[in-house]
């Protein structure tokens, strides 16, 4: 595997990586996004906050989205308030279509990772995926923080596989394939 750097990247993107008719966002502004080996991602108008509650969540079952998370759109002029150890879920305002011999991790962006915001947990983006990508975000450290919509908040770095997938993830039984919103655990389909 090697990593893809800016020429490519640029190359993926007007080649249709990013779907602009999908996306909160246009060429122009992800353009200036391209660092030399990683694309910013920025945040979207969607968010998901858990509710306080007692029932547990059975991870892998079934279960009603809506007695856990809290779906909210993030008003433009104020961005959303984080006060330490508050955490969301939110989503790129990028919607992918990445190629089959491409895979994508997500990193925090560093700038944000100093004001101790960190982007937690599932950053692996395979090949063949569709969609908006998930962003798990928690204020670590001890002071309020805004994030503004449309603000760089996570980078991906892009990789190519050693060869094509038998079965990229549009050709699996996928659970996150064509998501425009951030997504919930979902429970595993089976095949």
């Amino acid at each position: 595997m090697s990593v893809l750097c800016d020429k490519e990247i640029s190359k993926y993107i007007q080649s249709g990586m990013i779907d602009f008719s999908r996306s909160e966002t246009d060429w122009d502004t992800v353009k200036k996004q391209i660092n030399p080996n990683t694309l910013d991602l920025t945040l979207g108008k969607f968010i998901q906050w858990p509710k306080e509650t007692e029932k547990p969540l059975v991870f892998g079952r079934n279960y009603e989205a809506a007695e856990f998370w809290e779906l909210q759109e993030v008003n433009p002029d104020e961005g959303i308030l984080l006060t330490p150890g508050d955490l969301f879920l939110g989503c790129s305002r990028e919607y992918f279509r990445m190629p089959n011999n491409v895979c994508g991790q997500v990193f925090t962006k560093s700038s944000l990772g100093r004001v101790f915001i960190n982007h937690m947990m599932a950053g692996v983006i395979d090949a063949g995926f569709e969609g908006t990508i998930t962003l798990e975000l928690r204020n670590e450290g001890k002071h309020n923080v805004v994030i503004p919509y449309g603000a760089r908040v996570v980078q991906i770095q892009f990789s190519y596989l050693n060869d094509v997938p038998e079965l990229d993830y549009s050709q699996r039984t996928s659970r996150y394939m064509g998501q425009i919103r951030p997504e919930p655990a979902r429970p595993e389909k089976k095949s």
